[in-house]
């Protein structure tokens, strides 16, 4: 009955039952944990989890997904730590979970002693494990490495040739890229939404101006993959790194689909990088409109209008984003490192906030002077 309350997401009445039970299994206690798990509260999973009299790989790994889900790597390191040092022996779904967020916290060291520990203890990778630790050397830009472990791959998922694609790409081979993408159609694997990102992100990063508008038409008309807005913003990126403003102008235009959070983030920062200011504030206002919970479209905008120098523009942004959002606006660590404006956690509310507003003011006062 514990797991029919977890099902549904009722952990007050799964709680009631669990303290009812005169004995309670491992089984109980997991089923309690993954509860939590699910409905993402931490602590009182955590708790559970440190209640329990005897746990078994399931209850460590439950642990370590939620931890790495909530993105708090260094605590999904830190108990993955305790569990070699315990009884449990991790299996493929730990090492899985653990070489995550080493890959997300860029832990070089951490990733490569995961691997010795896989080898040390004869544990023959499978698809998922083998991608994981594709993902931490494209990550952290060990790509000799990444292709050894590609290349000993006895199957490759789409999830593996698009790690190799957008590990060469963002670190500027290009054209690597390109051949990889080669390869995986002689391969039979059919490239999806997430592998023509990767490769129009690669060919905007290399200038591949030609090559980008090409791939856009193969997943255009070859694949028939509708494009989302990450498409266009690559898209944008490429033609304003070339200076082709009225073609990037034209593209934009032409976008059919409804406006998504990670439009902010990828078309108008292109538009305010490349100067094409008039289409970037047109973009963060409608993304604006579509979700006024999202502070990213804000902040561009408050960025476009220094960029265009419209003073009554920086002063109306600013007091939209203090009565949108109030001090929260300055305390969202990951929205804020999202476009470049993250500071070390730790640091006030109040420096933090007038750290942003003096980054502000020196680029205002900047482009007064051009």
């Amino acid at each position: 009955m514990i797991s029919g309350y977890v099902a549904v997401g009722d952990m007050e009445a799964a709680r009631g039952l669990f303290e009812k039970m005169p004995s309670r299994d491992v089984v109980s206690w997991n089923c309690m944990i993954d509860g939590y798990a699910r409905v993402k509260n931490i602590s009182s999973a955590r708790a559970c989890f440190d209640e329990m009299p005897c746990r078994n790989v399931v209850s460590w790994n439950i642990m370590l997904a939620l931890y790495l889900r909530c993105k708090d790597y260094g605590e999904c390191l830190r108990l993955f730590d305790k569990m070699v040092g315990g009884e449990v022996k991790p299996n493929e779904a730990s090492l899985v979970s653990v070489l995550t967020a080493s890959a997300n916290f860029r832990k070089l060291d951490r990733g490569k002693w995961i691997h010795s520990y896989i080898r040390d203890n004869d544990i023959e990778p499978d698809v998922l494990l083998s991608t994981a630790l594709l993902t931490l050397y494209v990550k952290c830009g060990e790509m000799e490495m990444a292709r050894d472990i590609f290349d000993q791959m006895p199957e490759k998922s789409v999830v593996s040739w698009n790690c190799m694609i957008m590990g060469y790409g963002m670190h500027g081979h290009g054209e690597i890229s390109l051949e990889f993408f080669l390869e995986m159609e002689k391969a039979g694997v059919n490239p999806n939404i997430a592998t023509f990102v990767s490769i129009l992100s690669a060919c905007s990063s290399s200038g591949m101006i030609l090559e980008g508008w090409w791939y856009f038409h193969v997943m255009l008309q070859k694949y028939k993959i509708r494009p989302t807005e990450k498409h266009y913003g690559c898209m944008v990126d490429l033609l304003g790194r070339a200076g082709l403003m009225d073609q990037s102008e034209e593209l934009v235009k032409k976008m059919h689909t409804e406006v998504e959070p990670n439009l902010p983030k990828a078309t108008p920062f292109a538009c305010c990088r490349h100067f094409m200011l008039q289409l970037g504030e047109i973009i963060a206002k409608q993304q604006i409109k579509f979700h006024p919970e999202d502070i990213t479209p804000y902040l561009l905008l408050l960025f476009i209008h220094i960029a265009d120098r419209k003073w009554d523009g920086i002063e109306d942004a600013r007091n939209l984003i203090n009565e949108t959002f109030g001090e929260s606006a300055y305390s969202n660590q990951d929205q804020l490192e999202e476009i470049g404006l993250g500071f070390s956690l730790g640091k006030s509310l109040h420096h933090r906030k007038n750290m942003v507003y003096s980054i502000l003011d020196e680029m205002a006062s900047c482009i007064k002077l051009l």
